[in-house]
């Protein structure tokens, strides 16, 4: 089972958003800062980083850019309630919340399904 990290700093929004990915069959975590969602990645692993950009402390794209000193192969896709913003190489796509699902699902089938395809071929 594919494993999420969902990081927002509204609380309510990270649960109900998890819910909803593990409606989708996905094993979802979530997480209410940039600090946190550091350490959940130290305690356990996971095959995506969704996070919202606008947070207090740490912002996503910081927080992506954190990660991929230790782990450059996660994608990180930033959900954001503003403009969308250009994170190059580290996220992999910015999407509205106002938009969040369905969009949100089918990025996360296609980059998941994509890593599966490429683990097979290298196996």
């Amino acid at each position: 089972m594919k494993s999420i990290l969902f990081v927002d700093d509204h609380e309510v929004l990270a649960r109900l958003s998890c819910e909803i990915l593990e409606m989708q069959g996905y094993r979802a975590v979530s997480a209410c800062s940039g600090a946190e969602a550091l350490k959940r990645f130290e305690q356990e692993e996971f095959d995506l980083l969704v996070t919202d950009f606008r947070m207090n402390g740490m912002n996503g794209l910081e927080l992506a850019r954190k990660l991929h000193e230790k782990s450059p192969n996660i994608p990180v896709i930033i959900v954001t309630g503003y403009d969308p913003i250009d994170g190059g190489k580290d996220i992999v796509d910015c999407l509205q919340k106002e938009d969040l699902f369905p969009a949100l699902l089918e990025k996360i089938k296609t980059l998941l399904h994509e890593e599966e395809l490429v683990t097979a071929r290298t196996a």
